[in-house]
């Protein structure tokens, strides 16, 4: 055992040390301004070791009051200190004034002030939730409350006694309750003995209030008949006292007790619990008038009633517009309970709307007056009579008052919010059919308070002010209603759209193909829009704007075709109804543009259907819809092949042909002799087409082009006329004739076109061709052709081999008409026959002496002239007098030139041939006899 003196040298240390501890603390506590992180461990370790006995005791009771009123001051003027620490600081402090009364016997006075020290840290430990501080405190706030008792007090320390011992108790109540211990706080309660205490004004209003606060937590916890319990135990020891001598937040205090009891019995609902918080209210009512509290709680009185007047909740909510002061907070309120009477009474609730937006206008509380008004808006909006002339009337009157009031349009935002509700209005009316109604709150929608509403917004709402007028027929009003839309709103596609309809039933062709060309430049790749637009045409029966529309769909898709259309559908009704346009209209050329358009579109989409390049199903294009693209394109360029413009039909005959091909690609195509037949005349049409396009074309290079198309069609057509041929049993004679015709002209062209394209290699054997099938009744413009190609060559100054085998080719047309000359055809065409075969021999003649120095082509000539003459002098159709007699003195002069340089032998030759012409020419010889003088003056060397 240790000696005394050394326990209480290691006392006296001890309190040494607290006490030096205790000094430190006000300037650690002005130094770290309350933050100090290490003092509150400090605090809490000496807590622990306090209270002592120690010999000190008046030092300790001065630094304890002293760090008393330290805490006091902390707590009211420094925002920074940390509550633990104020806690720890109150809870030392009180230990230090424990220490300095500890150890020898203190009177009923000091046992007061201690157990008043211990209430109030203990209270505040509460407060703050340490509530291991406050079990500490209170544990020797118990010894203070056993030894006051045992004290033989006066009559008034009595009454002290009495009112420290109930707050004790309820401090212990409070603690239990935030222990959760409410069956030991009910106990501890009981032991407070209130109703027996006549409780100071501050002491009684300290207790209430925490006994408001565990009811209003068990309120909070939704526990109702505890938290009734509680909150009446609070309003009771209020209610004792004098309201006078109370704090002025005893009032506020009370407001708050009733408040959270009548928000208890109305949750109980109950009808006994009810009647109780009816007394309450009004209670409330005569004590506090139109607090925004009592007021709210009167209307909750009222929505606690299963079938409630509108017009009482109503006119609570008028008293409170009408006289609260307006706060941010209170407007929200005003706002959920406006919302809480729509349920009840839509018309009721827009009156005092209307009232609350008149007293927000005398404000210019712009953000409040936008949500009233937007309020205002959805309550007539949402009024069961949105048809009625009136409810429109008083929607135009608050918009109205808007503008005249604030001066300045609402803001974009509370714009949108009011659009939307407006907009709801305006899709219900014209989903009922109510045109009228819609198209008046369309009007309400483009009010000028609305001027932020954005121009995308106004134009939608001029658009729907446009569709109703289209309901109701009313023509002008669309126009108007387009006419004041802005540029960009005007040129949308979907205005063009309505006002495409709106040209429709105007008649305004001019106004529809301007709408069409603006839906369709607009528009994306979805042609929702022209398919609506072609819907529209024909509705009116207006097939040529259909026509255009449909053309502008196709356009839009490149020909294809969007998702779930089927293609050739689709392409097959615009060529019919380009076809008949085309028809009833004197084929107009803008028409025959946009038939080949949709043709060459088809067979383009076909190619890569067929080739599986194309987005649509390669089954798309079947056997069937090839057919019918190749025979209408086929039929339409036959019949009309002599008013189309020749580079329309050329295009169709294009296309035409290449649907020909795919469907002889395809493996079902059986009937190929007549796919064979058509194609071949196809090529033949389109060289014809090409051959007048390149010679009325200006342009050098164009022209050249066409030449070269005028080649490729008429070489298809000579490739696949020998297989045609072959087929007897299919062909007439007729037709075999025809195609041979088509074929020599076809060469005809071809030649042209080489000559064009200056391709002489070519030449030999495209005359070559000229003999397979040869027909001396078409061998005149063939002769003729040959003269021209001559020509050319010889200005191109080309090799002579090339002009003799043009004269070869001269030769044998001269030939084949010889064997077709009769000498007793006496037809006029068998004079023309003659006259021709004269001319050709002529030139023949002439070319032969030019071109070459081989007389063999020249005698030749001679001779068959002879012989012509001769065979043909009895005939009807004589060999022209003319062209023998020039050929016989030019053969004449001929022997003459020979004559000349000594070549006897040729001058005798061609002397003898004039001289047999001279004879064929008749005349009575006259002819023979000068040339026969002229011959016999010649001297011949012997």
């Amino acid at each position: 055992m240790a000696p005394p003196n050394a326990i209480r040298s290691e006392k006296e240390k001890k309190v040494r040390a607290v006490i030096a501890f205790a000094k430190s603390i006000p300037e650690r506590l002005s130094h770290a301004n309350g933050t100090d992180p290490t003092l509150l461990a400090e605090l809490q370790s000496h807590i622990n070791a306090l209270p002592l006995t120690a010999s000190k005791r008046e030092e300790l009771d001065a630094k304890g009051t002293e760090l008393w009123n330290l805490s006091t001051r902390l707590k009211r003027d420094s925002d920074t200190t940390v509550p633990a620490l104020l806690c720890a600081l109150r809870v030392f402090s009180f230990l230090l004034l424990v220490s300095g009364q500890r150890g020898h016997g203190g009177t009923a006075q000091d046992c007061v002030r201690l157990l008043k020290v211990a209430l109030k840290a203990s209270k505040f430990c509460i407060q703050q939730g340490q509530l291991d501080l406050a079990t500490k405190v209170l544990g020797r706030a118990a010894e203070y409350v056993d030894e006051l008792a045992a004290h033989d007090l006066q009559e008034e320390d009595v009454e002290v006694q009495r009112r420290l011992k109930a707050e004790y108790y309820v401090l212990r109540t409070a603690l239990a309750w935030k222990q959760s211990r409410l069956d030991l706080a009910e106990h501890l309660f009981s032991q407070a003995e209130l109703a027996d205490n006549r409780l100071g004004p501050s002491t009684a209003e300290s207790l209430a209030d925490i006994l408001y606060e565990i009811g209003k937590d068990l309120l909070r916890k939704k526990q109702l008949e505890s938290a009734v319990r509680w909150l009446g135990r609070s309003l009771d020891v209020l209610g004792e006292q004098d309201l006078e001598k109370l704090s002025p937040d005893a009032g506020e205090l009370r407001l708050s007790i009733m408040h959270g009891l009548v928000k208890a019995l109305l949750q109980q609902r109950d009808g006994a619990a009810r009647k109780r918080a009816a007394d309450l209210v009004g209670l409330l009512e005569t004590d506090y008038g139109d607090k925004m509290a009592v007021a709210l709680l009167k209307l909750d009185l009222l929505a606690s009633e299963p079938e409630y007047e509108a017009a009482d909740y109503y006119h609570v909510l008028l008293r409170m517009v009408r006289s609260l002061v307006l706060t941010s907070s209170n407007f929200r309120t005003i706002l959920h309970h406006v919302h809480k009477l729509k349920s009840r009474s839509a018309v009721m609730a827009a009156k005092l709307m209307d009232d609350l937006l008149f007293r927000l206008l005398e404000t210019e509380k712009q953000d409040w007056i936008e949500k009233a008004a937007v309020t205002c808006l959805w309550l007539r909006s949402s009024s069961p009579n949105t048809q009625n002339e009136e409810t429109l009337a008083s929607v135009q009157d608050t918009l109205d008052n808007l503008v005249h009031s604030i001066k300045r349009p609402l803001s974009a935002q509370a714009t949108h919010a009011a659009q939307t509700l407006l907009w709801k209005r305006i899709e219900a009316a014209y989903t009922q059919e109510q045109y009228e109604v819609a198209e008046s709150w369309c009007r309400l929608t483009i009010h000028r308070v609305f001027e932020k509403s954005g121009e995308l917004n106004r134009s939608k709402i001029a658009r729907k002010i446009i569709l109703c007028a289209l309901a109701r027929q009313d023509l002008p009003t669309a126009r108007e209603a387009f006419f004041q839309m802005s540029d960009a709103g005007k040129a949308a596609p979907m205005t063009r759209y309505l006002m495409y309809k709106v040209a429709m039933r105007e008649g305004d062709t001019d106004f529809a193909a301007e709408c069409l060309d603006l839906v369709s430049r607009h528009s994306s790749k979805d042609a929702t829009l022209l398919y609506a637009c072609v819907l529209e045409a024909q509705q009116h029966g207006n097939r040529r704007q259909a026509v255009l529309a449909l053309q502008r769909v196709l356009d839009k898709y490149e020909y294809a075709a969007p998702q779930g259309v089927y293609l050739p559908a689709l392409l097959r009704y615009a060529a019919r109804l380009l076809m008949t346009e085309f028809v009833d209209n004197g084929m107009p050329e803008n028409v025959g543009n946009e038939i080949c358009k949709i043709f060459e579109g088809a067979a383009t989409q076909a190619s890569k259907s067929k080739r599986g390049a194309s987005t649509s199903k390669s089954e798309d294009f079947t056997a069937a819809e090839l057919d019918w693209f190749s025979r209408n394109s086929y039929n339409l360029s036959l019949k009309h092949c002599t008013e189309l413009h020749p580079e329309h039909l050329a295009r169709l005959l294009a296309a035409c042909i290449q649907f020909i091909e795919l469907r002889q690609k395809d493996s079902s195509a059986t009937d190929d002799t007549n796919l064979d037949l058509r194609r071949a005349l196809c090529n033949y049409l389109a060289a014809c087409a090409h051959i007048t396009l390149a010679r009325a074309e200006d342009n050098i290079e164009a022209s050249l082009n066409h030449y070269l198309s005028v080649r490729k069609h008429s070489q298809s057509f000579r490739a696949s006329l020998p297989d045609l041929l072959k087929l007897d049993t299919n062909l007439a004679v007729s037709a075999r004739d025809d195609l041979i015709s088509k074929h020599l002209a076809l060469l005809r062209f071809e030649l042209e076109a080489t000559l064009k394209l200056e391709a002489w290699d070519d030449m030999d054997a495209l005359f070559d061709a000229c003999w397979t099938y040869p027909d001396p009744r078409r061998l005149d413009t063939l002769a003729d052709l040959v003269l021209v190609i001559h020509g050319a060559m010889t200005k191109a100054a080309l090799d002579e081999g090339y002009r003799t085998k043009l004269l070869a080719v001269l030769q044998k047309i001269i030939n084949l008409s010889l064997r077709s000359s009769g000498p007793n055809n006496a037809s006029g065409k068998d004079s023309d026959s003659i006259t021709k075969l004269a001319r050709w021999l002529r030139v023949l003649f002439q070319l032969s002496l030019t071109s070459t120095d081989d007389d063999r082509t020249a005698l030749r000539c001679l001779d068959q002239a002879t012989t012509l003459a001769t065979q043909r002098q009895a005939s009807a159709n004589p060999y022209p007098q003319e062209e023998l007699e020039w050929l016989a003195a030019t053969a004449f002069n001929k022997a003459v030139d020979f004559y000349c340089v000594d070549d006897d032998a040729r001058c005798r030759l061609w002397a003898e041939k004039a001289l047999n012409l001279a004879e064929s020419a008749g005349g009575g010889g006259a002819l023979r006899r000068l040339l026969m003088g002229k011959y016999k003056e010649l001297a011949f060397e012997k």
